[in-house]
């Protein structure tokens, strides 16, 4: 009777424990599968929080290479315009000192002339001249214009001229300006393409 009731209780602590067993290894298998899914989980956001941080350095960087090219440009142009306003600026005033009122008086009877004698006396030309010169200049037109053209000539004091003068073709409504400001704008536009290319090869 001993031995069977010893046989019994072996047999239920061997039931018992195999039990613990199966349970013990249920739950370590529950837990490796939750791990493994933790892992994964945490990979894919890691992997995810890369991408994104990849993708916004390269966004930050392609905008940071926008702005540098805009802002090289910005400098360019700036540069060219300060260039190309002294270059304007230095021309006129040569272009102002290099004719006395003799030299330009000059010009403006020749060119009065080589009209007045191409489409007759019966059209008059306009001569606008500088308010402060008005006086040097009239005289040294006249000197040289003769007397029968000065009449088809009005020479009229301009304030807005600081040197040179316009021509008005009252028969045909068209003006010509050559004071040292629409010359020296002329010359700067013509050099201007030239300071851009220096610009562009130094930098």
């Amino acid at each position: 009777m001993a031995d069977e009731l010893q046989a019994l209780l072996d047999r239920i602590d061997e039931e018992g424990l195999k039990k613990a067993e199966a349970k013990q290894s249920a739950l370590l298998t529950q837990a490796q599968k939750e791990a493994d899914a933790i892992i994964a989980d945490a990979r894919e956001q890691a992997a995810k929080i890369i991408s994104e941080a990849r993708q916004e350095a390269e966004l930050l960087q392609q905008k940071s290479e926008q702005a540098l090219r805009q802002a090289s440009r910005d400098v360019l142009l700036e540069v060219r315009a300060a260039l190309t306003e002294r270059v304007q600026q230095a021309v006129g005033e040569l272009l102002r000192h290099s004719l006395d009122a003799k030299d330009l008086g000059s010009i403006v009877a020749r060119l009065c002339t080589a009209y007045l004698q191409n489409q007759g006396t019966e059209n008059n030309i306009e001569v606008l001249l500088g308010a402060e010169q008005f006086s040097a200049l009239e005289a040294a037109v006249k000197a040289q214009l003769a007397a029968e053209l000065q009449k088809n000539c009005v020479l009229t004091p301009a304030k807005e001229i600081s040197g040179g003068f316009k021509l008005v073709f009252s028969g045909q409504n068209v003006l010509y300006d050559f004071t040292d400001q629409a010359l020296a704008e002329a010359i700067a536009l013509h050099v201007s393409p030239r300071i851009a290319g220096i610009i562009t090869d130094q930098n």
